[in-house]
């Protein structure tokens, strides 16, 4: 891939979450889904590590009755020459931004980040150089290992009320691949910028921008099914049931965060070479999985099992 051709971010740097449930945040992130406690400073809130990098999750409290959700989804530059060039690439776009520097950034756990707003009305920070931590090695409270490194953090799905321009946005603008699209009883778009599947899938969410879900992947699926059994134990609402997907091949199960949107906890995704990739367009009766991903109510209707997912219900 050229130098001309390549992404102008090269994966999911860090996700913020703004929430009146710190403490429920916490137990969240550590107990179940394995996440260790980040050194890093948060203005009312904290941070949370995934890997060597200081801060992956940045929880803030919102103050009671404040709305609950997905604040910041921050994509990473790829160094200084892209980020260099980032301002010269915005305003061509005649796309509006701010560059953040100094504590403000610090508090990200990066140098710099370029603040803008996506054609949906989601807040998007553009990331350049991220604090690491090498030495202090990150140790899952859980025991888990996630798969970060150059595929970033995850992937996100966001649910998007202006789906054409949000799609041009994100491949036109910022550089992103289409994977892959679906145009049936859904409109879908899946992007990526490395060598993960995709980082990004955007739904039309015909006028409605709503969070949807982020995806965390770890390297056994075991840790996969011991995470499950703490779902279906109390430890978070269930939402979707074990399954693998088409496109990604992500074996998986989605659950209700504290701020209501949902994580995906998943194994084995695909890795792609992007510059052999060739661009799909799913056809036939439609579908997100290859087997499984049940919605859990819908499990429970079937089994006639009153107990299942007894959280669902809390």
């Amino acid at each position: 891939m050229s130098e001309a051709e390549a992404p102008a971010v090269v994966g999911l740097g860090y996700v913020v979450v703004e929430t009146s449930r710190l403490e429920e945040w916490h137990r969240f992130g550590t107990d179940l889904l394995g996440l260790a406690p980040s050194s890093l400073k948060v203005e009312n809130g904290f941070a949370l590590r995934a890997d060597e990098r200081i801060a992956r999750f940045i929880v803030q409290d919102t103050g009671t009755g404040a709305p609950e959700g997905i604040a910041v989804i921050g994509w990473e530059v790829a160094g200084r020459r892209r980020w260099d060039a980032l301002p010269a690439t915005l305003d061509e776009a005649s796309v509006p931004y701010e560059i953040v520097t100094g504590p403000a950034a610090a508090q990200r756990g990066v140098a710099a980040y370029a603040r803008v707003t996506d054609p949906s009305g989601y807040t998007v920070e553009l990331c350049y150089a991220p604090v690491v931590e090498p030495i202090e090695q990150f140790v899952s409270p859980t025991g888990v290992r996630f798969v970060t490194g150059e595929q970033g953090l995850g992937h996100v799905t966001q649910t998007v009320s202006h789906y054409d321009e949000s799609v041009d946005f994100y491949t036109r603008i910022l550089g992103f691949h289409v994977r892959e699209s679906i145009d049936l009883a859904i409109r879908a778009t899946f992007a990526g910028c490395n060598s993960r599947q995709h980082s990004i899938a955007l739904i039309d969410g015909q006028g409605v921008s709503a969070d949807h879900h982020v995806m965390l992947e770890v390297d056994s699926i075991d840790d996969v099914g011991r995470a499950l059994d703490k779902v279906n134990a109390g430890a978070a609402p269930a939402t979707v049931g074990l399954g693998r997907h088409w496109n990604d091949k992500m074996i998986s199960f989605y659950m209700e965060t504290p701020s209501g949107f949902q994580l995906e906890y998943g194994f084995g995704g695909l890795r792609i070479d992007p510059d052999r990739w060739t661009e799909v367009r799913q056809g036939g009766r439609g579908g997100a999985s290859l087997w499984g991903h049940t919605p859990v109510q819908s499990l429970r209707d079937a089994a006639g099992m009153k107990g299942f997912g007894a959280a669902v219900e809390a």
